[in-house]
């Protein structure tokens, strides 16, 4: 009876001593302190005589808070928080493991073991400070998309000089928060202003001027008419206005007077 419960137990101890690596991740095997080079895909793994780390190999998010870089013109801004997501290559996180060996953060989501992780965010921090320097602070404000794909641009740079061409991929960035110098903010929004009341003065000067142009045409087309009046009624006497009106106002008929039992026309119309 002994022996069996003694079996049982070494039997469970064995399965204890287990460490499961989840699809999409990767195992890194040390023994004694030493870092096996190769990874080991998902799987069980018995732990007895050696150490399996789970490592992440999926992409993983870093938020990087509280930055105030300072703009080409010398302004720090108030706050620029970034995100940045990066990804180990999975067949060298042994070598990662080893080349930064304390840099190890437990992803709780994950149930995994993110590697080089504080290294990749002190790159990403100097590359988000050397991006900024880039921009004016009178339009930083305006380039956040700008900045999170020069941020991925100049982490991927320093990452491949520095630690290894390879051995981190950076994703992708996104800016969750840009904040430039009180003062600044509201220089920017009384300029804003100040352009937003010129452009509608600019516009109520054009309607002004169409309007005044229109109201000149109709005066030049009124004194036009009043002086061909003028010419008509002068010449000859006025006679061939005076028959152009009695033209305008004739109805067909002929004018007639009432003389004795009839009318007679006061036109005679014949050969």
């Amino acid at each position: 009876m002994r022996t069996r419960t003694l079996l049982l137990a070494a039997f469970a101890a064995l399965l204890g001593a287990c460490t499961q690596i989840d699809t999409g991740n990767v195992g890194v095997e040390s023994s004694l302190g030493q870092v096996k080079e190769q990874t080991l895909p998902p799987g069980m793994y018995g732990t007895v005589f050696k150490t399996v780390t789970e490592v992440c190999a999926k992409e993983l998010p870093l938020s990087i808070s509280d930055l105030r870089p300072q703009t080409s013109d010398k302004i720090t801004l108030s706050d620029l928080d970034i995100d940045v997501y990066v990804q180990i290559d999975a067949a060298k996180a042994a070598v990662i493991a080893t080349k930064w060996a304390g840099d190890r953060t437990d992803v709780a989501e994950g149930g995994c073991v993110a590697l080089g992780m504080n290294y990749v965010t002190r790159q990403a921090r100097e590359a988000v400070y050397d991006v900024a320097s880039k921009f004016g602070s009178a339009t930083i404000h305006t380039e956040r998309t700008k900045i999170a794909a020069d941020t991925v641009k100049a982490l991927q740079a320093s990452l491949d000089n520095e630690a290894g061409k390879g051995m981190f991929f950076v994703r992708s960035a996104n800016i969750r928060n840009l904040v430039t110098d009180p003062a600044l903010e509201k220089n920017i929004k009384d300029a804003a202003n100040a352009q937003f009341q010129l452009q509608a003065e600019r516009n109520q000067l054009e309607v002004t001027k169409v309007t005044a142009e229109r109201q000149r045409v109709a005066a030049q087309g009124e004194a036009d008419a009043i002086r061909i009046k003028a010419e008509a009624v002068s010449k000859n006497g006025g006679a061939e206005y005076v028959q152009l009106k009695w033209i305008e106002k004739w109805n067909g008929q002929q004018p007639t007077t009432q003389l004795g039992a009839g009318a007679t026309p006061m036109v005679h119309v014949g050969k």
